[in-house]
């Protein structure tokens, strides 16, 4: 994109001309402003609270323009930034699977955005570009350097499919063995305030991908992150963090959160999954009676699709072995192996067949 000055007498009617700037020092960019009917080239000169600040292409002679970014945002302006034919290059250079030489030049165009993440809530070719940076950050394997950007991100105001990238990234991370730079990134999205109830549904998503790698303290604090916040994922939430909680061996707050609970019938989704949480803290109590009964009833009012299914199956078995009934823990173990091999609940359930014959052989 070639910057023109074709608008330039338009934007000199709402420069201000103050002399000194005041705002925040930052790198000057080029930048195209999108308004639904025009188009205005302009320099880029800083933020200072809510208002970017602006000046005309061209020598700077002191004048600036603030735009409230709010007022922007409700104009639905885009903000375009120029890069050269070299950045495109080194894009697709990366694509193919040569991050390492594409760095550099992505990094020439990145870094000067990162001072601006507060735009990001307008649309245009920031954030896509600062995403670019950490693809090819990742792709080199370059961890710290990428969790130091990522980290600054603004997750709250940037676009919402950010959530789920960041995600991805701490979930790579975990894959590598990035451990300490884990830890950052994931108390970055776990700390992040003021996220939309779509940003809260993308952020459950990624606990639930901790909660079924079993990292339960991940999971954990995420889901008390959204449970705390008035939506529709705050039920699913609250009885994902006694679930979680259960596992982490807490003694009381399972049940806590199982009694803040709204009332539920059979019919609401996750009614299941309650009389799992349920039957494991009976269960561990040595409530046997208590358990199966709630653990029938989750069965009962369960559904295959559901994630939690499989281990409520394992469940029922588990408890049905205790009480001596074998054809019917042999009948639960076998269903959960036979119709969910790749679950770590057909492995539990095979052991539990192979210590049942073990003991029905020994009879």
């Amino acid at each position: 994109m070639k910057l023109n000055t074709t608008n330039r007498s338009a934007f000199a009617l709402i420069i201000f001309l103050l002399g000194t700037l005041s705002c925040a020092q930052a790198v000057e960019l080029d930048v195209r402003l999108k308004y639904l009917n025009r188009l205005n080239d302009v320099v880029l000169t800083g933020i200072e609270n809510n208002e970017i600040v602006l000046r005309p292409i061209g020598s700077d002679l002191g004048g600036r323009a603030y735009l409230n970014i709010d007022e922007l945002q409700q104009q639905r302006v885009a903000l375009l930034f120029p890069f050269p034919e070299a950045y495109y290059n080194a894009v697709e250079q990366m694509e193919q699977g040569n991050a390492l030489a594409a760095l550099p030049q992505i990094q020439k165009e990145a870094v000067p955005l990162l001072d601006y993440f507060p735009l990001s809530v307008l649309p245009g070719n920031l954030m896509p570009t600062v995403l670019s940076y950490l693809d090819a950050l990742r792709g080199a394997q370059r961890w710290k350097d990428a969790v130091d950007v990522a980290i600054r991100i603004p997750l709250a105001i940037a676009p919402e499919a950010t959530v789920t990238y960041v995600g991805d990234m701490a979930l790579e991370l975990h894959h590598s063995g990035e451990i300490a730079a884990l830890d950052l990134l994931h108390a970055h999205i776990v700390q992040t305030r003021g996220m939309t109830d779509n940003q809260l549904a993308l952020a459950m998503e990624i606990a639930d991908q901790w909660r079924e790698r079993q990292e339960y303290l991940r999971a954990y604090q995420l889901y008390q992150k959204i449970q705390v916040v008035e939506s529709s994922q705050q039920t699913l939430a609250r009885l994902w963090v006694a679930y979680c909680s259960f596992y982490l061996g807490h003694e009381i707050v399972p049940q806590i959160f199982l009694d803040v609970l709204p009332e539920m019938d059979v019919t609401t989704y996750g009614y299941s999954l309650r009389e799992l949480i349920k039957a494991r803290l009976r269960y561990r109590e040595e409530a046997y009676d208590t358990a199966i009964r709630s653990a029938a009833e989750g069965k009962t009012y369960s559904n295959a699709t559901d994630p939690w299914y499989p281990e409520l199956l394992y469940m029922v078995g588990l408890l049905y072995q205790q009480r001596g009934m074998d054809a019917a823990a042999n009948a639960a173990y076998s269903e959960v192996s036979i119709l969910f091999p790749a679950s770590p609940w057909a492995t539990e359930s095979l052991e539990a067949l192979e210590n049942l014959t073990s003991e029905l052989s020994t009879l």
